[in-house]
């Protein structure tokens, strides 16, 4: 079987140091061209990365939370069906 070129493990390592590359030289290209935002903190170097991945955290708990609060027993909808 043919794998995906991206699912091939000599790839991996190089996609994981491509991002970090990436991910820094984006961080590091702020120092050149500052980004001027509407509030002060906006101006931070990394403000970008930080944010996102507070965020992309916070998103990840919120939907753990919720998959809790709205979780449903696996005969739930069987149930239901003898009910009619």
């Amino acid at each position: 079987m043919n794998q995906h070129w991206i699912l091939k493990k000599e790839n991996i390592k190089k996609l994981w140091v491509f991002s970090i590359l990436l991910l820094a030289s984006l961080v590091l290209i702020q120092i050149i061209l500052p980004i001027k935002g509407h509030f002060k903190v906006e101006s931070w170097i990394g403000f970008g990365a930080w944010f996102g991945f507070i965020a992309c955290i916070l998103m990840i708990l919120f939907s753990k939370i919720l998959g809790y609060v709205v979780k449903r027993s696996e005969d739930y909808y069987e149930k239901n069906k003898d009910n009619r």
